[in-house]
C-alpha cells in the first residue's frame, strides 16, 4: 500500500475495509454493509408507499450497497458513504424502471407519484376522505416530508447522471431551488420570474419525473 493510501485508510477506515473486502475478506465486507445499511433503510422508507412490499425496496438497496463495497475506488470517489448512497439510489430507481409490472408489481407501485396515499402520509387527516397522491404533496409550499424531497432529488440526480436530461434549463433552475426548500414565490424572486411561470415549471417537472419512472 502506497504511503498516501495508508494515510487515507487511517483517516478513513472505510477505504481499508473496502480494499480488504475487494480482496476477499468477508468480515470486512460484512462490516461495511452493517455500518451503511442505515442508508438502505432510509431510502426504503422514502420509497415505500402503502400497499407495497417494503422488503422489495430493501433488497434492491442492499444489492446497491454490495455493489458499492465491491466497486469503490478511493482514487475516484471522495468518500465511501457518498458513493454508497448513490449506488443504493441508482439500484432502487433502476429496479423500479425495469421491473416487470406484473411479476414485480409491489416494487413498481412503491413510489408512484400518482398512487393514492393515506391522509397521514400526505399530512392531512384521514377524515378528509380525499385521495391524495405523492405528486399532489409536491406543492409549491415548503415540503413537509423530507422523504418526498428525497425522492425528487434522487430521481433528478439519476436522470441527469444517466444522460437523460429531460428538463429545460428553466425547469432545472426551478427544481434546484425547490429541492433547497424555497416556495414558488421565493423561487420566482430569486430567479426574477413570475410565480405563475415557476408554478408551471414545477408542474411540468413533476410530470416528467413521473413519466420517466413509470411510463
Amino acid at each position: 500500500m502506497r504511503k498516501k493510501e495508508l494515510i487515507n485508510s487511517i483517516e478513513n477506515p472505510e477505504i481499508l475495509l473496502a480494499a480488504e473486502a475487494q480482496a476477499g475478506d468477508a468480515l470486512a465486507e460484512e462490516t461495511l454493509i452493517r455500518k451503511y445499511s442505515g442508508i438502505v433503510y432510509k431510502k426504503a422508507r422514502a420509497y415505500f408507499m402503502a400497499g407495497a412490499d417494503a422488503e422489495d425496496v430493501v433488497q434492491e438497496g442492499m444489492i446497491g450497497l454490495l455493489k458499492a463495497v465491491r466497486t469503490y475506488d478511493a482514487d475516484k470517489n471522495a468518500s465511501f458513504g457518498t458513493y454508497a448512497e448513490r449506488c443504493v439510489t441508482n439500484q432502487i430507481i433502476s429496479a423500479i424502471r425495469t421491473a416487470d409490472r406484473i411479476k414485480h408489481k409491489p416494487l413498481n407501485t412503491s413510489v408512484s407519484l400518482s398512487k393514492p396515499v393515506t391522509g397521514s402520509a400526505a399530512g392531512q387527516s384521514a377524515s378528509d376522505g380525499a385521495e391524495i397522491t405523492l405528486g399532489d404533496t409536491l406543492s409549491t409550499q415548503p415540503a413537509d416530508s423530507p422523504d418526498e424531497l428525497l425522492i425528487i432529488k434522487d430521481v433528478a440526480y439519476y436522470i441527469l447522471n444517466n444522460g437523460d436530461n429531460i428538463f429545460s434549463d428553466f425547469e432545472m433552475q426551478v427544481l434546484t431551488e425547490y429541492i433547497k426548500g424555497f416556495t414558488s414565490g421565493q423561487i420566482a424572486e430569486r430567479l426574477g420570474k413570475s410565480p405563475k411561470s415557476v408554478d408551471n415549471a414545477l408542474q411540468r417537472t413533476r410530470k416528467k419525473v413521473n413519466s420517466y419512472l413509470w411510463e
